[in-house]
């Protein structure tokens, strides 16, 4: 008895051991070293841009993206790629008291939230996404959107072993609680010696007069009036200044307009810009063709003229958003477009060709992001046209196929593919005729 007691004993001593190496939660890391120990662990040559505990931008960072409060804070550090990249590594460590599992609750929100900004646009980060976590230990979480996410938390856990990974050489070595401050080099001492003050010169001689000779003071003369000056003549306001233009904002019915009837008059610089893209488009005033080749010809020729516009998939100030990506100014002079600037240059398009288009105004990622498509009328029919999603951000070719994928379907593959809207608001997609083959 005694035996099986010590052997129970020694198992327990050795379980406890065990479990406390297991669940050690405090690190000598510095939040920034564990975010660039992290990023090591992926197989990826993308820039990162850092910003850390301190940092002018870090504060409205983790409130407008992560959703936590700076007070919830200790110390924290975060690296993004920006653009068309879903890259992106954080690492906090909370204030005493603050909840681990609510900050891993918000950053999973994040995590969801720039999923539905990707999705459709650009399949694969859209994929890193949809593997990526927040996780937790002790008083750090830590945010893993990156390829190998398994790879990554296992050196986030890392850091917290009694003999971690080494620093990054660009790292300097973090400093353990109660460190002296290294002393400044090169600084002139506390105090210095006065410097000699010159001594001030000596009053020139005065001769010596007697108290009976001096002179008496002359009396003081009454001041004279201050007379009020003469008032300044107003300035000459000149010519009045013209008011400020309004700003510009795009109108369809003004384009259709002016490219009916040819007239330019009162136009503003951007309608002109618009009017001069669309007559260099060969397919918009060919008379050789039927609806649908004009359709797909059209279709075909916005795919390979513009972009995505990476900076509206940007998770930082890393790549601002062009103006004007939301309609066809942005669309056909800058060469890049949300949704809604593919969206509205078809529907124009369409308009100018006659053929009856409708945009519609839906969502997408299980209804949480904002997204536009159209449809079109065909021999009586109606087909739904995803331009957008028929041009995704890839770093591949993509195939005639993956670019036709969303031209004239039907109502019933816009669902099957993370397409939500009200269909009471437009009329129901079920051609079948002319689909893309």
């Amino acid at each position: 008895m005694k035996r099986w007691t010590g052997i129970w004993l020694l198992c327990l001593a050795c379980l406890l051991t065990a479990c406390g190496q297991k669940t050690q939660e405090t690190t000598s890391w510095t939040t920034e070293a564990m975010v660039r120990t992290i990023l090591t662990s992926q197989d990826t040559a993308e820039k990162t841009q850092m910003i850390a505990w301190g940092d002018e931008l870090f504060d409205p960072y983790i409130t407008g993206y992560y959703g936590l409060k700076p007070k919830e804070l200790a110390d924290g550090a975060a690296a993004y790629a920006g653009g068309v990249s879903a890259l992106e590594v954080a690492v906090l460590q909370l204030a005493e008291g603050a909840d681990p599992a609510a900050a891993v609750q918000s950053l999973t929100a994040y995590i969801d939230s720039r999923a539905g900004s990707f999705a459709g646009y650009a399949p694969e980060q859209y994929a890193i996404l949809e593997r990526s976590r927040a996780v937790s230990r002790g008083q750090y979480a830590a945010l893993l959107i990156c390829p190998d996410p398994d790879a990554a938390e296992a050196a986030f856990t890392a850091c917290f072993s009694s003999d971690p990974p080494p620093l990054p050489a660009d790292d300097p070595p973090p400093t353990q609680a109660g460190d002296p401050p290294e002393p400044a080099q090169d600084q002139p001492e506390a105090f210095e010696e006065p410097l000699e003050q010159e001594p001030a010169p000596d009053a020139p001689d005065q001769p010596d007069i007697p108290p009976d000779e001096v002179p008496p003071a002359e009396p003081a003369s009454e001041p004279e009036p201050v007379l009020d000056p003469a008032p300044e003549p107003e300035p000459d306001p000149g010519p009045e200044a013209a008011p400020e233009p309004t700003p510009w904002s795009y109108d369809e019915q003004r384009i259709l307009d002016a490219w009916n009837s040819g007239g330019r008059d009162g136009l503003r610089e951007q309608d002109l810009a618009i009017l001069e893209a669309l007559e260099s488009i060969p397919a918009l005033t060919d008379p050789g063709l039927t609806d649908y080749e004009r359709e797909l010809a059209l279709h075909d020729w916005m795919i390979s003229w513009a972009e995505y516009d990476p900076g509206a998939l940007s998770s930082g100030p890393i790549g601002e958003p062009m103006p004007d990506n939301d309609n066809p100014y942005g669309f056909l002079t800058g060469r890049k477009g949300i949704c809604l600037g593919y969206a509205s240059t078809f529907q124009l398009l369409m308009d100018l060709s006659g053929i009856e288009c409708i945009t519609v105004h839906g969502t997408s990622h299980a209804g949480t992001a904002d997204h536009a498509w159209n449809l079109v009328r065909l021999d009586g029919e109606w087909y739904a046209v995803d331009t957008t999603w028929d041009d995704p951000v890839a770093s591949f070719q993509v195939s005639k196929s993956t670019a036709h994928l969303y031209f004239n379907v039907t109502d019933s593959f816009l669902r099957q593919h993370d397409h939500q809207w009200d269909p009471s608001t437009v009329p129901a997609a079920e051609g079948a005729v002319w689909t893309w083959s």
